[in-house]
């Protein structure tokens, strides 16, 4: 009898756990059973292809960080900055979206997804995430150089404006 309410009671908890995946209330991460130190490791491993320009095998890590992980702003904005790297800056665009969509004070998405917005040509709403980025300065110091380079991607912009 003990073997049969044990079988019951892992059912029971297999159905709770993908009725809970299913519904959006846990993620794949938690569902496999992967610890966040595990997650970190594939993300460097991701951040080493990338740094070395291995945007492909980068591409494809990120985008499985991200499945495992929706709601880590991080893997979104590597993702991000793959894309960008390979110059498809719609699905740049969105990555960084779903980055500031988990992580709305994320300096650094803000800025990378402006410089996209920018070369896809989106000049106002590229403008406008740069200005976001003056915006969040003061609550966050520790993003001085990204909003510096908020600050000179809009004196470039501005001084391309006809007089």
């Amino acid at each position: 009898m003990q073997r049969q309410e044990i079988e019951e009671t892992s059912g029971k908890y297999l159905e709770f756990m993908v009725h809970g995946f299913m519904n959006g209330l846990i993620t794949l991460q938690e569902l496999e059973g992967i610890s966040d130190e595990e997650m970190e490791t594939v993300y460097a491993l991701g951040y080493n292809f990338f740094t070395y320009g291995k945007y492909e095998a980068a591409k494809d890590i990120f985008t499985g960080l991200t499945a495992y992980a929706p709601y880590t702003s991080h893997y979104w904005r590597a993702l991000g900055a793959v894309n960008q790297q390979l110059k498809d800056y719609t699905e740049a665009i969105a990555a960084y979206d779903m980055a500031v969509a988990n992580d709305e004070n994320d300096v650094v998405s803000y800025v990378y997804r402006g410089e996209s917005q920018i070369l896809s040509g989106n000049v106002d709403p590229g403008l406008n995430d740069l200005k976001k980025v003056l915006e969040l300065a003061p609550a966050h110091p520790e993003a001085g150089q990204w909003v510096q380079r908020a600050e000179l991607l809009l004196k470039l912009q501005e001084s391309k404006k006809p007089a």
